[in-house]
C-alpha cells in the first residue's frame, strides 16, 4: 500500500499505480480555512505565491493589481495562475529544493518589494535571502491539523509537507520497515527533526517525479 498525504488527481500517476496494482491511500492530514485579510498600505512590486492554494485564497478576496509582477514557487502554481489569465514572470524550477529557488528569486527581485500571501505555518523559505525591508508577509489562510488513524500500515509513506507529517504522527506510527518519501527538502528536514530519515527526497515535488522514484524501487506487478 502507498500512502500519500494529499489527494491524488494526476491521471498519469493514477494509471501507473493501477498498472502496478498498487493500493493507494491518499488522505490529507491537514485542512485549511480562509483568514480575512486586507492588502497592505505599503506598495509592493512583486507578489510571490507558494502554492495553488495561496492563489485561490488570495483571488477569493482580491484581484492581482495589473502593475504587480507575479512570481511562483513552481510549475503547478504557475499553471494555476495561467489558467486564470495571469502572466507569471518568475517560476521556481526546483520547488522541492526551496533554497535553490530562493537564491534565484533573490536575483530576480533585485531591490524591489515583495508581498508573500501565505499560511500561518509558512516556513518563509523565499524570504530568507531578502532584506527585511523588501518583505511583506500576509497570512491569508490557516493550516489546521486533522489527523486520521490509518487502519493499515502502508509499506511506502509519502509526506507532502511538514504539517502533514506532524499531523500524521499524532495518530500513527512510522515503523522501520516502511519506506519514507519526502516531498522536498523542507519536509525531509521535518522528518529528520522527528528522529527519522527520508529514504528519498523529491527535487521537483510532482507526481511524475514520484512515479520515477517508485519505478526505481522495483515494485512488483501483482496483476
Amino acid at each position: 500500500m502507498l500512502f500519500v498525504s494529499k489527494k491524488v488527481n494526476d491521471p498519469s500517476f493514477l494509471d501507473y499505480i493501477q498498472s502496478k496494482a498498487i493500493r493507494l491511500c491518499d488522505i490529507p492530514m491537514i485542512s485549511f480555512a480562509h483568514v480575512p485579510f486586507e492588502l497592505p498600505e505599503t506598495n509592493f512590486e512583486i507578489i510571490f505565491f507558494t502554492s495553488p492554494r495561496s492563489v485561490a485564497y488570495f483571488l477569493a478576496q482580491y484581484r492581482i493589481p495589473k502593475d504587480v509582477v507575479i512570481a511562483t514557487i513552481g510549475d503547478s502554481t504557475t499553471q494555476h495562475l495561467t489558467d486564470k489569465g495571469y502572466t507569471v514572470q518568475f517560476t521556481g524550477k526546483t520547488s522541492g529544493e526551496p533554497e535553490i529557488v530562493s537564491a534565484s528569486f533573490k536575483s530576480f527581485v533585485g531591490d524591489r518589494t515583495v508581498l508573500f500571501p501565505q499560511s500561518n505555518f509558512s516556513h518563509r523559505s523565499m524570504q530568507k535571502n531578502l532584506n527585511q525591508s523588501q518583505i511583506i508577509d500576509l497570512v491569508i489562510y490557516e493550516t489546521q491539523y486533522t489527523p486520521i488513524q490509518l487502519k493499515e500500515n502502508p509499506s511506502i509513506l509519502v509526506f507532502t509537507s511538514p504539517t502533514n507529517l506532524r499531523s500524521f504522527l499524532k495518530k500513527n506510527t512510522v515503523y522501520p520497515h516502511q519506506k519514507i518519501i519526502a516531498w522536498g527538502k523542507t519536509t525531509a528536514s521535518a522528518i529528520l527533526a522527528e528522529g527519522m530519515q527520508a529514504d528519498y527526497t523529491m527535487k521537483y515535488s510532482n507526481f511524475e517525479e514520484l512515479k520515477e522514484i517508485l519505478m526505481t524501487m522495483n515494485l512488483p506487478n501483482h496483476k
